[in-house]
């Protein structure tokens, strides 16, 4: 026991050196020295880290057709995949809200003068919507919504959860298979740490790219080889695994000494939230032209999170499909268990369905870089997590209440997460799950110290102060 603990301290303190290592970015690369973003974090600090620090503030997604198929597009991918690497940033769509800043003139002093319009149509001001993180050009967002409970994990408290370690094999259909050494924790003490309902019948899984799959919770084991695919569940059981070394459409990045071709691998098998590959932190994802076609980006890397279903029929390699038919008995296979095509690079978020009558849902099309440059993960939906509370008193500079001030709670990186209205006496109180908090106060005739706080809350609740005064 002492081996595991000093163990995972270990890896704790490595991942959290290399984290701490990288430059920190606000929101994802490709944006970080625009211009216009910058405007508007100048003009509204309190939004920085949040889903409005990011392209979908004024990129709307799409859809485009490849090879006779839709395919739909966040605000950072299709802009890049229509449009290519090369096209000049004026052409790429805007929303109503980017629309009436550029005819505002570009700039501060733009984002002042448009913030009484309502660029959406959803009959809330663009303050209004801005000081509750939600977007003021999508009529879909709107304050006032009901969230789903949601809980965003940072990489510190993801390696406090029991680590495991597996050797597994993982089978394409389209490219190269592979072995590896993957290091993380299991889905199911991730879905327990966060409260999982008992109602909770699947979880679907996201990446920033809008790339998602769907698990069931549980399903009735064996499986029957098919070539209509796999249930990969959360709770297992999976299959010990085989091991075939030396095929040369094979890769090995880990080779272990002391297995041979045809043995059964002794690793007992889980669908894994990994973070370590070979003993290496996962290289973190982000977009990166196709070799195939240079003009257009697709997502690269794996990490910092890879959610990695095991086999549920254990079987050997075989070429992938695009390949020559060969005939000698590794050629590709409808009927093998292709898990490698179920796993998510740079998992996001996770969400347990169903989600509770009246919450809403959240476009993980969108917004999700920011949570990968952050190594964060937000689980939402059908929990019941731990909550902490959170109270604080609004009072003038004289030290008298204010009645009246409303106070928004944004979870970072995913919008608005709550709200409370001070009373006769100045006072405000909630209870929210773990995670980072920006807290913006707000009453019109009013500017307020702090204008927002940023608070964490993982094992302790939080108390805040904020002095108003009469805006002249």
């Amino acid at each position: 026991m002492r081996k595991r603990t000093f163990a995972g301290i270990m890896v704790l303190g490595f991942l959290l050196t290399v984290t701490m290592a990288s430059p920190s970015l606000a929101a994802y690369s490709s944006h970080q020295n625009d211009e216009d973003v910058n405007n508007f974090l100048a003009v509204y600090p309190f939004a920085k880290s949040t889903k409005l620090d990011d392209c979908s503030l004024c990129h709307p997604g799409g859809n485009i057709t490849e090879g006779g198929k839709a395919k739909s597009y966040g605000s950072c991918d299709y802009c890049h995949i229509t449009y290519g690497l090369t096209e000049p940033h004026g052409t790429v769509p805007l929303n109503g809200y980017a629309s009436a800043y550029l005819g505002a003139g570009r700039g501060p002093d733009a984002l002042k003068t448009i913030e009484g319009s309502n660029s959406d149509g959803d009959s809330f001001s663009n303050i209004q919507e801005i000081t509750a993180l939600t977007f003021p050009g999508d009529p879909k967002d709107y304050p006032g919504l009901t969230p789903a409970p949601a809980v965003v994990l940072n990489q510190e408290r993801i390696l406090k959860l029991p680590d495991h370690s597996e050797f597994l094999f993982l089978n394409a259909s389209k490219s190269a298979d592979w072995y590896a050494r993957y290091r993380g924790a299991k889905i199911r003490d991730l879905l327990k740490s966060v409260g999982i309902r008992r109602e909770a019948t699947q979880i679907t899984v996201f990446a920033p790219d809008g790339f998602s799959k769907t698990f069931p919770i549980d399903v009735p084991d064996p499986q029957p080889a098919s070539d209509k695919g796999y249930q990969y569940d959360v709770m297992g059981p999976y299959p010990y695994g085989q091991y075939f070394g030396g095929l040369d459409f094979v890769e090995y990045s880990f080779l272990p000494g002391h297995l041979y071709f045809g043995n059964g691998i002794p690793d007992r098998l889980y669908m894994l939230l990994a973070y370590l590959r070979d003993g290496d932190p996962l290289t973190k994802g982000k977009l990166v032209p196709d070799p195939n076609n240079p003009a257009r980006l697709v997502l690269g890397g794996e990490g910092p999170y890879r959610l990695i279903p095991s086999q549920k029929i254990a079987g050997s390699p075989d070429r992938p499909s695009t390949s020559p038919v060969v005939g000698d008995g590794w050629d590709y296979d409808p009927l093998k268990d292709h898990n490698a095509e179920f796993s998510i690079r740079s998992a996001t978020a996770i969400r347990v369905e169903p989600l509770p009558t009246g919450t809403t849902d959240f476009n993980w099309i969108e917004g999700g870089w920011n949570l990968v440059d952050q190594a964060k993960l937000v689980i939402y939906g059908a929990i019941d997590p731990r909550t902490y509370h959170v109270w604080g008193k609004v009072t003038d500079s004289n030290g008298y209440p204010i009645d009246s001030v409303k106070i928004t709670f944004g979870l970072l990186s995913l919008g608005q997460a709550g709200e409370d209205t001070t009373g006769q006496w100045g006072w405000f109180h909630t209870r929210l799950p773990e995670g980072e908090y920006r807290v913006v106060p707000f009453k019109e005739g009013y500017t307020f110290v702090p204008a927002s706080a940023l608070i964490s809350l993982s094992e302790r609740g939080f108390e805040l102060e904020f002095t108003a005064t009469p805006t002249p």
